[in-house]
């Protein structure tokens, strides 16, 4: 994980509460510009979201939706599928062109992409997730491929509730 800020517009950090933002889409071979759900990766908290890592998995599936018992590789896997992530709030794509996750994350056991200074998202800011799956390999039973993708971090509290919260 990065550092962590003492503060967030000028204001003092006082805790920090675990959060994360979990989404999935299933896509099949050679399907372009998925979108994940709206509001996904939505803040519609009054508290900004604080974000340190996005760590994606993929897994096959089978023609009824059922997870192989046997997985392929993540590395197989996470080179198939591109993902393409925009800032709506701050109409800032965070990848310049649709990127395999398998270049985005880092060792064989976390697969996270951290980020060395975290990233907000305030109150109604939201990422706008997409995925593009190249061509699946034959595998036997293998059909289609989840994308679960968790962005992870803190919600930071910088004052006290009041009645004008």
């Amino acid at each position: 994980m990065g550092r962590l800020p003492d503060t967030f517009a000028q204001k003092k950090i006082m805790y920090r509460q675990p959060y994360a933002m979990f989404g999935e889409k299933n896509v099949v071979s050679l399907a372009q510009n998925q979108l994940f759900a709206d509001a996904t990766y939505q803040n519609a908290t009054d508290k900004p979201f604080e974000i340190h890592r996005m760590k994606p998995v993929i897994l096959a599936l089978d023609n009824a939706g059922v997870a192989l018992p046997t997985q392929p590789d993540q590395d197989l896997l996470q080179s198939i599928v591109r993902v393409k992530i925009e800032d709506l709030g701050k109409s800032t794509p965070l990848l310049k062109v649709p990127t395999p996750f398998s270049t985005l994350v880092k060792g064989t056991a976390e697969r996270t992409w951290e980020w060395a200074e975290p990233y907000y998202l305030v109150k109604s800011e939201q990422f706008q997730v997409s995925v593009n799956c190249g061509s699946i390999p034959v595998i036997t039973n293998l059909a289609s491929l989840q994308v679960l993708l968790t962005f992870e971090g803190f919600f930071v509290v910088v004052t006290p509730p009041s009645e004008n919260r």
